[in-house]
């Protein structure tokens, strides 16, 4: 398991101690630290820089004349389709070292180039390697909430018996008890609405499903992250994907509570339903592989069948995509044996499923709802609960 420090400085008031300090803390106190990693390390001197002008050079390639602030003008040869006049993009000066590699002044095709123009996935913000990044910003400025991080690596092994240890509001209660320090609470319960949704749960056996919790939206517009949760998401290990799924993956990755989130307009029928398999079902599944479920797999359905394999995975058909307008948000408990032999007879592990075969809080489903409630509404504006 990875931890941003970052992250777990918001939330603990009081570290006073390094990264690699704090890491052999945990290991003394909590569990078994593996090793404690820099990250974007290099982003304090990368900055937004204006494209000016824009020369081809044949080929892909431009020479593009940038204005950085903090630089001053340079001229750089960037071959990214979308590299423009106009444009505000990532400058990255001469000098500095991303990964294995040092940008170096370059000479290609009689242009010097000073530097390099990146992509977010240049710079380790996202996936996104088709073009450079794009940005809101005035020349010089740095790219808001993508500062150097350390990730402590925990492992997974040391910590099987602690569910809570598998986010980083549980893992910052030990490090405010190890320091002293004061730890805060992300959520707010009164967020959550005290009508029922209009939507029915059904659960067939509250022995394998203890609770099911869920929340309806409208108005949603689906988009990329804002880059510092994209950012946050990747020094930890997780693909961004868009504001939806990345709230889903921002809230297991806080709370340890997993969640999921269908595309309301593509359920079928008034009610989901929890239930077990039955001979003969199949699901095709968000990684588009088909599997063949076993009456001891519990599912998530509708009217028409699986939408689900419980606490594993979602299925493709309902999935959240670019013209989802509607959405219904789930944060359920499971019973762990029966996620852990799903996942072992499928040969499925997910991140989701890795935190419910330990055992997670059902308490814990309101929580995961309240605090997406306040992210979507930063990610999506306009989004409302119905």
């Amino acid at each position: 398991m990875k931890f941003s420090f970052n992250w777990l400085s918001e939330l603990v008031e009081g570290i006073d101690v390094p990264p690699k300090e704090l890491g052999r803390l945990i290991t003394m106190k909590t569990a078994e630290c593996e090793g404690v990693q820099t990250f974007g390390d290099f982003l304090t001197e990368v900055c937004a820089a204006r494209i000016l002008s824009v020369e081809p050079m044949g080929g892909h390639n431009v020479k593009a004349v940038v204005d950085t602030g903090r630089y001053g003008v340079k001229t750089v040869v960037c071959g990214a389709p979308n590299c423009r006049p106009g444009m505000v993009s990532a400058y990255v000066p001469a000098g500095v070292r991303l990964g294995d590699r040092e940008i170096a002044v370059a000479v290609i095709g009689g242009v010097a180039s000073e530097g390099m123009l990146a992509s977010g996935a240049e710079l380790g913000i996202n996936r996104d390697a088709e073009g450079i990044l794009e940005l809101d910003l005035e020349p010089g400025a740095a790219i808001p909430g993508c500062s150097p991080d350390s990730i402590i690596e925990i492992d997974n092994k040391s910590i099987t018996h602690r569910p809570d240890l598998w986010g980083h509001h549980g893992l910052g209660r030990e490090v405010a008890a190890i320091l002293g320090g004061m730890l805060k609470d992300p959520v707010r319960l009164e967020r959550i609405p005290k009508a029922p949704p209009p939507i029915k749960v059904e659960i067939e056996s509250f022995d394998l499903c203890p609770r099911y919790s869920a929340l309806a939206f409208e108005n949603v517009t689906v988009r990329p992250s804002p880059l510092w949760l994209q950012y946050r998401l990747m020094a930890i290990g997780l693909n961004p994907i868009n504001n939806i799924v990345d709230v889903t993956n921002y809230v297991m990755a806080e709370l340890a509570q997993p969640m999921h989130a269908f595309d309301w307009d593509l359920l079928r029928g008034g009610a989901i339903r929890v239930r077990c398999a039955r001979p003969g079902e199949r699901i095709v599944a968000l990684n588009e592989e088909e599997y063949q479920l076993d009456p001891r797999d519990l599912l998530i359905t509708d009217e028409r069948g699986p939408i689900a394999i419980a606490g594993i995975i979602g299925g493709l058909d309902t999935a959240i995509h670019n013209g989802t307008r509607r959405l219904v948000l789930e944060s359920a408990n499971f019973q762990a044996s029966s996620i852990r032999k799903s996942s072992s007879r499928l040969k499925l592990r997910t991140d989701a499923s890795m935190r419910f075969e330990k055992a997670q809080d059902p308490h814990n489903t309101l929580r995961g709802l309240a605090r997406a409630i306040e992210l979507l509404e930063e990610v999506s504006p306009g989004i409302r609960l119905v």
